[in-house]
């Protein structure tokens, strides 16, 4: 019995020893990698990637691509009108109304004359004031420069504006007695009838050679500015049986002011009044020379 029980653990033995030593090995199968999970879907793709322009007074923030709107336009932002400009949007350039309109034109005065051709002139003769006499007058050219040697000197932001003015008389009464002008100046924006005229002589001088400060100030794109003045009888001679005037008025003023206004009245006017207020020394024979050369 402990024969067979041997005989069989031997056998055992044996087969077991067999199987390590002849039979093939075999390898293990790799993992296999998993299954990519499918990728996450949004509720939806965008149409568009908004890229904006900037909102103005007309419209919002407003997409290039496809002109969706986001937001409200912007308001507008006002300047305040001139007498050269009107109300302007700073946001968007917008023009809302006109230039505020000039005092010259509101008082109901209107200018009667152009550069270059003869006017009717009435007023009183030199010696005899209740006589009167008659001419013509004209004004001869209009020169505009920012300096001319010594006697105009360079003023940064200003021009020199120079009229010259001609009155030519063959009537008797002036041939006998002389004749009487009264000139002088306003501006076209801000004239007002009720000031009093500021007579030449009484004006201070200034640093440049012969001119004077202007008693009031211009009113130029919304901003005040100092002027200056020179004024001249350039001319007083009889050729033959006519009188040759020449007058000459020089302003220095910012560049492109055209709204100096030289006036030439019947001088029985103030003769007779003595009144210094300005309109009351204009009548209907009044002259009004506006000093531009610009289109105005």
């Amino acid at each position: 019995m402990a024969t067979r029980i041997a005989l069989l653990c031997f056998i055992i033995f044996m087969t077991l020893l067999y199987g390590c030593s002849n039979g093939e090995v075999e390898e293990p199968e790799p993992t296999p990698r998993p299954t990519p999970a499918p990728p996450i879907l949004t509720d939806y793709e965008p149409e568009c990637y908004h890229f904006w322009r900037d909102p103005d007074c007309q419209n919002p923030y407003t997409c290039y691509d496809c002109d969706e709107t986001d937001g409200e336009p912007l308001e507008h932002t006002w300047t305040e009108a001139n007498f050269q400009q009107a109300s302007e949007c700073l946001v968007c350039g917008e023009i809302d109304g006109e230039p505020i309109e000039p005092e010259f034109i509101s008082h109901g005065f209107r200018i009667n004359t152009t550069a270059g051709r003869p006017f009717d002139y009435l007023t009183i003769t030199n010696r005899d004031p209740s006589m009167v006499t008659t001419g013509e007058a004209t004004l001869l050219y209009i020169d505009i420069f920012e300096s001319d040697d010594d006697d105009y000197p360079y003023m940064s932001g200003y021009e020199y504006i120079r009229a010259r003015f001609m009155i030519t008389s063959e009537d008797e009464n002036a041939r006998r007695n002389g004749l009487q002008t009264m000139t002088g100046h306003i501006d076209y924006f801000t004239f007002d009838p009720k000031e009093e005229a500021v007579i030449h002589s009484d004006l201070h001088d200034s640093s440049i050679p012969d001119f004077k400060v202007a008693g009031r100030t211009l009113n130029f794109f919304g901003e005040d500015y100092q002027y200056y003045i020179k004024h001249s009888r350039v001319q007083d001679v009889w050729a033959g049986s006519i009188l040759y005037l020449v007058i000459e008025y020089t302003f220095l003023v910012p560049i492109g002011y055209d709204g100096i206004i030289v006036y030439l009245s019947n001088a029985g006017t103030w003769t007779e009044s003595r009144n210094r207020v300005i309109s009351d020394n204009f009548d209907d024979d009044t002259l009004f020379f506006r000093l531009t050369t610009r289109t105005s």
